[in-house]
């Protein structure tokens, strides 16, 4: 009886210690699923790189290393006079196209269609007196001038052979005798030119002077036509795409010159600017490295502890350089595809390799924190 009394005891402390170490170790399981998941990573920040399009030599530099500015602010300007002088060109360009375009728009003024009218009137006029020919008043008198002209040669050339018999007795000087001698030589030359004109008369307009007579007539009549009408509907487009296409080099030009001034995009520290007035620099390159105010962590979850961890969840975050504080978090983002993932994962033990990043958006209102430094996160339940 004795011993199976004490079987009973020894059976019930048994239990108790069993109900014991199951209850133990069901608090240390909930513990460690109850305690909030934690991770490690490095504050980061987005960068931004400031240029301009256009190249040329800096003539100011308006900020420092280490700045906070301000969004549109002047960060650097460099040397436009170039640019400026092409711009006014442009201009003067686009006021002489305007200028000759309104000029087509209101056509011809009434001075101009009046004197294309009278040139071509007198074309005309030249033609048909080239087709007519000489009037016989006109050849009657070449005829006149002819007769009139040779008895003067013809008493020239007498008194020319009566001066040389007298010079030949000695009556007369040498002077004299040149003297009827050249009266002859130039009555002669008269009376060929009559004869030549004369005849002229007579043959009437050649073949080539009524040509051309009508070709100045014929241009005459198409310049008043054209005068008349005014400029064709082609001429005007052709003026207004001229005009348009000086507008875009103009406009290309004052998008050059805006590129002169490099202003800050957003509110940002400048973290990197190495430039001092005079420094040529080229186009499309950094000048200088801005780094945003919003701070960020990127740490690394394993998929055990993923289902812990959701969009919009709180976060605390502790650094190193403020080990008493904790600075607030909230995640922003998590990745979609592992990271870090063996070639085969088929077994609880190896699942935990796999990680998803996830990015912390940090809150810092006193601006203590900077990029690159440690911190551990622990994702608030």
């Amino acid at each position: 009886m004795f011993m199976r009394k004490s079987r009973v005891v020894w059976i019930a402390v048994a239990a108790g210690i069993l109900v014991v170490i199951a209850w133990g170790l069901y608090g240390w399981l909930s513990d460690r699923r109850d305690t909030p998941p934690t991770a490690s990573g490095n504050i980061e920040a987005d960068e931004i790189l400031v240029g301009s399009k256009v190249g040329g030599r800096v003539s100011k530099v308006l900020v420092r290393e280490g700045d906070r500015v301000q969004a549109g602010q002047v960060l650097i300007e460099l040397e436009r006079d170039e640019l400026e002088a092409r711009r006014a060109e442009a201009a003067g360009q686009i006021a002489q196209l305007q200028a000759a375009l309104d000029q087509l728009r209101r056509g011809s003024r009434p001075e101009e269609i009046a004197r294309a009218r009278a040139q071509a009137q007198q074309a005309a006029e030249s033609l048909a007196m080239v087709r007519t020919g000489p009037r016989p008043e006109e050849i009657r008198q070449a005829r006149a001038d002819v007769e009139a002209v040779r008895a003067e040669a013809q008493n020239a050339e007498a008194q020319a052979s009566r001066f040389e018999a007298l010079f030949a007795e000695g009556t007369v000087s040498a002077q004299e005798r040149d003297n009827a001698v050249s009266r002859r030589d130039a009555d002669r030359a008269r009376l060929e030119a009559a004869r030549q004109r004369l005849q002229l008369l007579e043959a009437g307009s050649r073949r080539e002077e009524v040509a051309m007579a009508e070709q100045r007539a014929r241009e005459a009549a198409a310049l008043q036509e054209q005068v008349e009408r005014g400029p064709r509907e082609e001429e005007i487009r052709q003026a207004q795409a001229a005009l348009a296409q000086a507008q875009a080099r103009l406009a290309a030009i004052k998008t050059q010159l805006d590129e002169t001034v490099i202003r800050a995009p957003r509110e940002a520290v400048v973290e990197v600017l190495d430039l001092r007035p005079g420094t040529l620099v080229a186009p499309n390159k950094p000048l200088a490295i801005l780094i945003e105010p919003d701070l960020w962590v990127r740490v690394y979850i394993p998929e055990n502890h993923l289902g812990r961890v959701r969009l919009g969840q709180p976060a605390e975050v502790r650094v190193d350089s403020f080990p008493g504080r904790r600075f607030s978090g909230v995640v922003e983002q998590i990745n979609r595809r592992a990271e870090f993932t063996p070639r085969n994962v088929q077994t609880p033990e190896e699942r935990v390799n796999q990680v998803f990043g996830v990015k912390v958006r940090l809150e810092d209102p006193g601006r203590l924190l900077r990029a690159g430094m440690a911190a551990d996160v622990t994702f608030m339940p």
